[in-house]
């Protein structure tokens, strides 16, 4: 972008989802403040940052306003600002589960608030913004859509539109499925005996021992997304259903799946 847009973004939250919407509109837009509830910690942020911090009486100042707790709390955090938000501004949210949240928020919110929730498939260790994706699903109004979309492919992110509906049930088989046949390795492993890594560990066993070190520091989150996702019981059947075609085996099961780690490692790319 040639100069900033004329918006002005209050971010509610100074955790690990903060700093990365920082880093994606800082520069690109006219002013970014952090708000906590926690003053202290908003003025560590902002002098790490290099951005303003606020109170969170003040979000009625501000285009847009992005609550950035877990998704269970967003509904509550929303419903304390929800009298304060301006009429003609943005409320943004980037919960990582749709269903069961965006009703609420959009219950929540004055009628002349608008509202897009986000979803940004990548987290705040991600070394560089360039190349990765976010979701956005417009949920009410459609004035900002444009300028947030811009913004997104101005920091070198991919964007896809979706609604609720399509992105809970997706993310039940990206994420719900993804982090299922790796926990059902672990406990695997942990039920025969964790003691048989220490002398048959293969090269590849020792980086899927990485993956679940990550998995380990994320675990929270990833048994909220497990609980809380309407579809995610539909993935786990459809995973529990591959196992079994594996166990069985034969030639149509082994063509498929090596056309299967031929054709999707070009499509996550």
């Amino acid at each position: 972008m040639e100069r900033p847009l004329d918006l002005k973004f209050a971010i509610i939250g100074a955790g690990g989802m903060a700093k990365l919407l920082v880093k994606i509109f800082k520069g690109r837009v006219s002013e970014i403040v952090i708000i906590s509830r926690n003053p202290e910690k908003a003025k560590s942020f902002s002098r790490k940052m290099g951005i303003g911090y606020s109170m969170i009486e003040s979000v009625g100042e501000y285009d847009v306003v992005v609550p950035t707790a877990p998704s269970q709390h967003i509904p509550e955090v929303v419903k304390k600002i929800s009298p304060l938000l301006r009429e003609g501004s943005l409320l943004m949210d980037i919960s990582s589960i749709k269903l069961g949240v965006v009703e609420k928020v959009l219950e929540l919110i004055p009628g002349q608030v608008e509202y897009l929730s986000i979803h940004p498939l990548f987290g705040p260790m991600a070394r560089r913004l360039a190349g990765n994706r976010v979701i956005l699903i417009p949920v009410r109004g459609s004035s900002y859509t444009e300028i947030i979309k811009a913004v997104f492919e101005d920091a070198g992110l991919k964007v896809t539109f979706s609604t609720p509906e399509e992105h809970d049930e997706m993310m039940a088989y990206v994420q719900v499925a993804h982090h299922f046949s790796y926990l059902a390795l672990a406990l695997t492993l942990y039920n025969k005996g964790p003691e048989i890594l220490e002398d048959y560990a293969t090269r590849s066993m020792r980086k899927t021992m990485r993956m679940l070190r990550m998995f380990r520091g994320n675990l929270k989150v990833i048994r909220e997304i497990a609980e809380s996702n309407r579809y995610a019981g539909r993935a786990a059947e459809a995973l529990k259903a591959s196992i079994e075609e594996l166990t069985r085996g034969g030639d149509d099961t082994w063509c498929r799946i090596e056309k299967a780690l031929r054709i999707l490692p070009m499509r996550a790319s």
